[in-house]
């Protein structure tokens, strides 16, 4: 018998991957760019040829991390390809260009830590988003030893430091700086709890109060709501202010005593009924036992009489 017939094998053409496909699109405009306009520095943000000019920034990028092909580098080079763009080259650019880039993003620093009391610019603050890539490249580069001391020594003086802060939270950032406005629209952060304003901003700062009471906040946060001014008890707050009222209509009522030689403030005069009706209300609450120790003995130090004119009278008829 003869032998079996078989279908040949043909052997499948190589084909590209869809990747080295794409790049070879890429490439081969580039080649039309250079044809077109003598050239191959292709603005990154051009408007005519986007796509092109972003290509051409991630072979930049590739070739400076070292994760570039060997294949892909050698038809760059043949067709003369600039591994450093026109943007970053020292001999279109002179010092000068770079020193005033520095000087604007420093003055930018400058407000963010004018408004916010740190350098700690977190990546999502929309006042400008490159701040934060722009501190970070400034530590990164004191760390290597490359950052000249005319440029370190201002960043010091504003606070910055080698020194890797925590990640920041984007969310607290946020209810953070509303903070912020707030003390500077009303002069403090003693924002209510009920506040129909302010709700979620009262809600967060009993949450905030909550864990530092738990011992569960960082050093970071708390240190930044110290420095803002944040009431860790809003009710010793208020009993300081209590205070501080309380002395004041004191002090009206020794003034009252001194002009006129007694204690029987009128309750016919308009000027003297909130005198009158303070007086009365310490009175009351002596009575009851509602009066603290030492405004009794503040009281008592000025001889003020306990019982009025006519509760005198009244016990005096009673005795008899």
């Amino acid at each position: 018998m003869g032998r079996k017939w078989k279908k040949p094998r043909y052997k499948k053409k190589a084909t590209l991957s869809h990747a080295d496909a794409a790049w070879d699109v890429r490439f081969q405009e580039l080649k039309t760019y250079r044809k077109e306009y003598g050239h191959l520095h292709v603005p990154s943000c051009s408007k005519d040829h986007p796509s092109l000019g972003h290509w051409v920034n991630h072979q930049r990028l590739l070739y400076r991390s070292g994760r570039m092909l060997s294949e892909r580098r050698d038809r760059l080079e043949k067709v003369g390809f600039d591994w450093i763009s026109r943007g970053r080259s020292v001999e279109f650019r002179d010092s000068a260009y770079w020193d005033k880039k520095w000087e604007r993003m420093f003055r930018k620093l400058e407000q963010f830590h004018k408004r916010f009391g740190h350098c700690q610019v977190p990546k999502t603050w929309g006042g400008y988003p490159r701040l934060s890539e722009w501190v970070k490249r400034q530590r990164h580069l004191q760390e290597e030893g490359t950052l000249s001391k005319e440029r370190w020594r201002p960043l010091k003086a504003l606070g910055l430091t080698t020194k890797k802060p925590g990640s920041l939270d984007p969310r607290w950032e946020r209810s953070f700086e509303r903070l912020l406005a707030y003390r500077r629209e009303f002069g403090n952060c003693r924002v209510p709890a009920e506040s129909k304003d302010h709700f979620q901003l009262g809600q967060w700062c009993v949450k905030m109060r909550r864990l530092k009471r738990n011992g569960v906040m960082s050093s970071e946060k708390r240190r930044r709501l110290d420095e803002a001014g944040f009431v860790w008890d809003p009710t010793k707050a208020r009993e300081a202010e209590h205070d501080v009222l309380w002395l004041k209509w004191m002090a009206k009522l020794n003034a009252f005593r001194e002009k006129h030689g007694h204690w029987r403030v009128p309750t016919d005069q308009r000027r003297y009924h909130s005198l009158r009706v303070w007086m009365d209300n310490q009175r009351i609450s002596y009575t009851r036992g509602w009066l603290p120790a030492e405004r009794i003995r503040r009281l008592d130090a000025l001889e003020f009489p306990w019982m009025s004119e006519r509760q005198r009278f009244q016990a005096d008829s009673e005795q008899s």
